[in-house]
């Protein structure tokens, strides 16, 4: 059974849409929206396989909607439901699985469900036939996840083009967009022809080990097909996208898969800006475990956390003066202070500068 949302403007077509789900036993409708922002945050805290969307909505268009539920879940599954087909075009360059006329059919919806129940299930077949990406620290591409030689492509571009389309996590990217943000300096005829080849060599490389149908193009767009990889990126956005949802197990376990920043030592300027996002959510999530681990008695565990942000950026005195909290509710006050002193030298060999008027005075008052 897959769990389902629909989104309207307009409550008898909500109406009518609940109709026809009860009549349907493959599907469990979770919630109804006439406003897409509500939908986009429910998405954002619950397990959605398939959203059901109008296009034409007041404030945030359903082409809009779908940006942000597949920011939020990759996976999921989208539908258009709208009165006009001009927008057919569009709704399947928004990477929609299926467009659907109202009035709805009985008949049409129950095609589309079949279509859905057999693309679903395929996902669910070649999971164990993936390749396993890593991009949080130094980047690799394995046929196993923790053993086996990294994938070598013959250019470095066959690599940036491969890296580029994960970052954008399955979502078609048009042949004048990669063009402009891999080849930005060349003439545009070399770039052209540069990028060709390095689609050959894409394909060839991951074909002769097994891997066919990894790299998508749909007309003059290309994209990655994610029932064909597991990804270290995709997965850590998706648990950080609702941090204070996350238990400390759930917690713990997203910050093992940060092993660095994202796509480490390869200077994509494409990347940059998730890069500096990715690290900055990375810390907000060693502070909530930070959190977490001390409500739970948890002191070293909660320790470990802050000292982790300390490696990120020694500059972070929040995490300095939690860790002095927690140290100074198990160790003598010397010890503290001896922490304390390993931090100012610290600091001041890395920026030549000293703690905050406002840390020196905890400590004193310690």
């Amino acid at each position: 059974m897959f769990n389902v949302i629909a989104v309207d403007d307009e409550q008898n077509a909500l109406n009518r849409f609940e109709r026809l789900i009860s009549q349907e036993s493959r599907l469990n409708l979770l919630s109804t929206f006439t406003k897409p922002a509500e939908a986009a945050e429910y998405v954002k805290n619950n397990h959605v396989d398939i959203a059901f969307l109008d296009i034409e909505m007041p404030g945030m268009t359903g082409l809009e909607l779908a940006e942000l539920l597949m920011d939020s879940n990759p996976y999921i599954e989208i539908v258009f439901v709208t009165a006009y087909n001009q927008y057919a075009l569009e709704a399947f360059r928004a990477h929609a699985t299926g467009y659907l006329l109202k009035p709805l059919s009985r008949e049409d919806f129950t095609a589309q469900i079949d279509i859905m129940e057999k693309k679903l299930s395929k996902e669910h077949k070649v999971k164990e036939d993936r390749l396993y990406v890593n991009c949080l620290g130094s980047f690799s591409i394995r046929k196993s996840p923790d053993e086996g030689e990294n994938i070598r492509f013959r250019t470095s571009k066959a690599e940036e083009l491969l890296a580029f389309l994960i970052h954008s996590e399955g979502r078609p990217r048009s042949k004048d967009m990669i063009l402009d943000s891999l080849w930005p300096d060349a003439d545009l005829d070399k770039a052209a022809n540069n990028f060709r080849v390095t689609c050959t060599y894409i394909r060839s490389t991951l074909a002769d080990i097994g891997y066919v149908d990894v790299l998508i193009r749909d007309h003059d767009d290309y994209s990655v097909n994610l029932l064909k990889i597991n990804c270290d990126y995709i997965e850590f956005r998706k648990k950080v996208s609702n941090i204070e949802a996350l238990s400390l197990e759930e917690s713990q376990a997203t910050i093992n898969l940060y092993k660095g920043p994202y796509l480490e030592n390869r200077f994509y300027d494409w990347a940059e800006d998730a890069r500096g996002w990715l690290e900055n959510r990375y810390v907000e999530l060693l502070y909530h475990t930070g959190r977490l681990c001390a409500e739970a008695g948890k002191v070293d565990g909660a320790i470990i956390c802050y000292e982790s942000i300390l490696k990120v950026d020694l500059y972070e005195e929040n995490a300095v003066r939690e860790i002095i909290k927690l140290k100074s509710t198990k160790l003598p006050p010397a010890a503290v202070k001896e922490y304390y002193d390993r931090y100012c030298n610290m600091l001041y060999e890395e920026y030549g500068t000293e703690p905050s008027k406002e840390l020196k005075e905890m400590v004193r008052s310690l």
